[in-house]
């Protein structure tokens, strides 16, 4: 049924007074807003300190003067910018003044319009935290420190690799203060935990920059982690038995004169591997007193082989003059 013409008029009556009524409220809002902003207000801020043209050999200490608060006056309009976002002065390290300990500092002058300058505030600044800013340097230092992986592997049975996890690089570059560069002597990788590995493996691992000190800067900050994975098997050795520090005069005799040496190798280092690259040596000079025994060292063996034991851990001696 159509709207008769009596209701299609006060619909439109409402609605043009709802119009109405939202332009005055959003006008009013805004004479508010204005008039709020035109006061003069007292305010305490806070401001980041940075110093520019820091010697390049140099790093800002962290007892250098980083903040200063600020008492300001003037208009909301003045303030706002202050209000919803940090300030941030600069100072030029060219135009410091230098102590006798070669630190540096500057005068922070309140009437000084090169504050308000700085800060870009047209209001009055009614006080200063302090009048010197302090500024103490360390010197830059930058070495080359090895990295160290954090690794939990296990290789599916039959498998192994030759050379383990091979990093590129295998050092990073770490800079920063001097006194702290100097007690770092190696960084680690994030975990890598593998399992069931049967197959060549590369990924790459960030650095545990989290375990460093804070200021200190690290390139790169992610290494590469090549595992190259081959197929396994046992192998052995019979070597003979060297007799180290025998006394002047004494004559002594071991048995057995060999041991077996067992161990994990690559099937295509198998061949290469020969009793020639073993020395097991009895140290004389490490005998308890009143054994018979002589303790057993394994003191040189292939790169390329791994979890390597001697079947036997002792020999028995007897001293025949």
């Amino acid at each position: 049924m159509p709207m008769s013409k009596t209701k299609l008029s006060r619909f439109s009556l409402k609605r043009n007074n709802v119009k109405t009524f939202l332009f005055f409220l959003t006008l009013t809002s805004l004479l508010w807003l204005f008039t709020q902003f035109s006061k003069n207000y007292t305010k305490e801020i806070e401001v980041d300190i940075q110093y520019t043209n820091i010697p390049e050999d140099r790093i800002l200490h962290d007892d250098s003067d980083q903040t200063l608060k600020l008492i300001l006056n003037g208009n909301g309009f003045r303030l706002i910018n202050h209000t919803w976002s940090k300030p941030q002065l600069q100072f030029d390290m060219a135009n410091a003044l230098e102590t006798a300990t070669s630190d540096y500092y500057f005068y922070i002058d309140k009437p000084n319009e090169s504050l308000k300058g700085k800060l870009n505030f047209k209001g009055r600044i009614l006080s200063v935290q302090k009048d010197t800013l302090k500024v103490k340097l360390d010197i830059n230092l930058e070495k080359k420190i090895p990295i160290r992986i954090s690794k939990e592997l296990q290789y599916a049975p039959g498998y192994g690799s030759d050379k383990g996890v091979v990093l590129s690089p295998d050092s990073i570059t770490i800079s920063g203060p001097k006194r702290i560069i100097d007690t770092i002597n190696y960084v680690a990788t994030e975990n890598l935990k593998l399992e069931g590995l049967n197959t060549d493996y590369k990924t790459t691992l960030p650095v545990k920059i989290d375990s460093l000190p804070p200021r200190i800067e690290v390139v790169p900050k992610e290494v590469t982690a090549i595992i190259a994975v081959s197929k396994f098997t046992e192998g052995s050795q019979e070597i003979p038995i060297t007799l180290m520090n025998i006394p002047e005069g004494k004559e002594i005799k071991i048995f057995p004169k060999e041991v077996r040496v067992v161990y994990r190798v690559g099937l295509d280092k198998y061949n290469e591997i020969s009793l020639r690259d073993f020395k097991v040596v009895a140290d004389y000079n490490k005998v308890s007193e009143d054994s018979s025994f002589l303790i057993l060292e394994l003191i040189d063996m292939p790169t390329s082989i791994h979890d390597v034991r001697l079947q036997d851990k002792q020999v028995q001696f007897v001293i025949l003059n």
